[in-house]
């Protein structure tokens, strides 16, 4: 395998669904037997390869076959068709606490865990107290585990896999582990083990997790590898999955070259067939010098540049909604409510909106939408084309070395002035003290 670590080439899995008991028991006795038998495919014609230390994410939607992905890498599942080479000792981070005995102490399943990962005794014993002082659970780890709280239990899982050298570490949403403090201890240690060299296969539907710990992703949906590359763009694929209309910089440079309308290849998102009438082209997020972002910080100004086609008899509005991770809309912008006056592109086949945003939001991860119509009311419009949801963007904030320029959700527009004293002010003594 040379430098790889995983290589997957043609790799499905196929569940076979009966109607009815009948059917299943009579497909037993006789495999020809089909009827009232359905094939569902879980994963199907999904390749790719993981060098050696490197960081990959699976990412994509419920029921798009990552767990599946991950119990075969794993050997938990065998494969319907084609191959899978693992090369190296793997951890794995499925389901933490699954192997553990009840009835046993905490020490006793480390001691077991570690023999079934593969250690010898002596291994174990050498490397107990640094699991024991990592997992941070006390003298609890002389009791049965069945006494233990969940929390408590996902820390000492979590620190038995994650110390035992692995030299490919597989995690499937996993890192929610414990409380705040313990979750940081958990990505520094990951982050460690990355820098020693250990191969990471992440599954999660934390998009910033993926995001700082990933350079690359495998997006897979409704079972197949739609995309393989840098984490940020299968991100953008991920997230514009439900809009089925963009293309994205993952086509690479050469797919801008002949783009009518010169958009960028890091475009936030692109139209790949324009069609007829009003349209929304392309979309660009950029810093205030306008390099392409997808982080920034809180307060600083983003350039959104939005190219589109109206004629003049389809005039109309551009409008920005932004979302949270929590899907509430904290703002939503348009031009109508800057005071423009309804946009076209007259004449020439595209024109460009620019708009200057102080992103003066908590810190966190956003989607945004675009959208373009006419208005058809006060605060009332129709949506004649949108992008989608896209993103995220990453508003980035050290709350514990910097002062904020607000706490909350967002910052509202203020201006501080020391006007006077009561006395300087001219106010007399009785009213300085509250009386008339």
């Amino acid at each position: 395998m040379g430098d790889q670590a995983i290589r997957v080439r043609g790799l499905g899995k196929r569940y076979e669904m009966f109607d009815t008991q009948r059917a299943r028991l009579l497909h037993a006795l006789w495999p020809d037997f089909r009827r009232g038998m359905h094939e569902i495919w879980a994963l199907r014609g999904v390749e790719f390869e993981v060098a050696r230390g490197e960081a990959i994410a699976v990412i994509g939607r419920n029921g798009s076959g990552k767990s599946t992905l991950l119990q075969i890498l794993t050997g938990v599942l065998a494969p319907t068709v084609g191959e899978v080479e693992v090369n190296g000792r793997v951890s794995a981070l499925l389901e933490l606490g699954s192997g553990f005995n009840p009835e046993y102490t905490g020490r006793d399943n480390v001691m077991l865990n570690g023999l079934l990962l593969g250690l010898t005794r002596g291994e174990i014993v050498s490397r107990f107290d640094e699991i024991a002082a990592f997992a941070e659970i006390g003298d609890a780890i002389d009791r049965p585990v069945k006494t233990y709280s969940s929390g408590m239990l996902v820390r000492l899982a979590f620190a038995v896999q994650a110390l035992t050298d692995p030299e490919i570490l597989v995690i499937d949403e996993a890192l929610g582990v414990g409380d705040f403090f313990f979750q940081q201890k958990c990505f520094a240690h990951i982050r460690a083990l990355c820098d020693r060299g250990v191969t990471l296969v992440l599954v999660s539907h934390d998009l910033r997790t993926v995001r700082d710990l990933c350079t690359r992703a495998v997006y897979l949906r409704r079972g197949a590898a739609d995309f393989v590359g840098d984490s940020q763009l299968a991100i953008q694929r991920y997230l514009a999955e439900t809009t089925g209309q963009v293309e994205h910089a993952a086509t690479g440079v050469a797919a801008a070259v002949n783009d009518p309308i010169g958009a960028p290849a890091q475009a936030l998102w692109r139209r790949t067939e324009p069609g007829t009438g009003p349209a929304l082209l392309a979309v660009e997020l950029a810093d205030a010098d306008g390099a392409p972002v997808s982080s920034v910080r809180m307060g600083d100004k983003v350039l959104l540049r939005v190219r589109f086609r109206a004629a003049p008899e389809e005039a109309g509005h551009i409008s920005l909604v932004l979302k949270n991770r929590y899907d509430q809309v904290v703002s939503a912008l348009s031009t109508l409510a800057a005071g423009m006056a309804p946009l076209t592109s007259g004449d020439e086949p595209f024109a460009t909106l620019q708009l200057e945003i102080a992103m003066m939001i908590e810190a966190g991860f956003y989607s945004l939408k675009v959208g373009f119509g006419p208005t058809t009311g006060k605060n009332q419009g129709t949506v004649l084309d949108d992008t989608g949801w896209l993103g995220p963007l990453r508003i980035d904030w050290d709350y514990d070395r910097e002062t904020a320029p607000f706490l909350g959700m967002f910052g509202l527009p203020m201006r501080a002035q020391l006007i006077g004293r009561p006395a300087d002010a001219g106010f007399s003594r009785a009213a300085a003290k509250g009386g008339v």
